[in-house]
């Protein structure tokens, strides 16, 4: 069997004057079209399971972290435990100051907390101040900052809250 490609022949072909020819074509435009379809159904595959990976070690961390911090046994000085990070996630959730929380760190001992809060009023700071004190949380330490803004002063919050021992 001799193989002979002839360039002529396949003009022919490809201009459909050969019987049979625009059949040809249309089944290698067919089979290119679901060779692209399962290529990327595929791709799309990988990338569904790589983010379920990536959201499963996330959340085993998450669960990991929470479970590390309810084994922690704050002690206080009064005999009654005051849980620093419930309260301050209740008092900034009522002040609406959640989207300005930067960074909350807890100390070892669960006596402590270091906060950071962006673009706070000074009314919001009057407030959490005194809620917390309610609560019988005091702020330990404070760097405050202030953000000019459009005639407005705006603080930037570094505390360091918790219940002196």
């Amino acid at each position: 069997m001799t193989l002979n490609f002839d360039v002529n022949k396949i003009r022919h072909v490809l201009r459909g004057e050969i019987n049979g020819s625009v059949r040809l074509l249309v089944l290698l435009a067919c089979a290119a079209a679901v060779w692209l379809g399962g290529y990327w159904v595929s791709g799309m595959a990988r990338s569904a399971s790589s983010r379920l990976t990536l959201t499963q070690s996330h959340y085993a961390e998450i669960s990991r972290l929470a479970a590390e911090f309810r084994n922690l046994s704050p002690n206080s000085a009064a005999g009654e435990d005051i849980d620093i990070i419930l309260a301050f996630a209740q008092i900034s959730t009522r002040i609406e100051l959640a989207g300005r929380v930067s960074r909350v760190s807890h100390s070892p001992d669960g006596r402590r907390s270091v906060v950071e809060i962006n673009r706070m009023y000074a009314e919001e700071l009057t407030e959490m101040i005194h809620e917390l004190s309610v609560r019988g949380i005091e702020v330990i330490s404070a760097e405050i900052f202030t953000i000019p803004a459009a005639g407005e002063r705006l603080f930037r919050l570094n505390l360091t809250i918790g219940t002196e021992a």
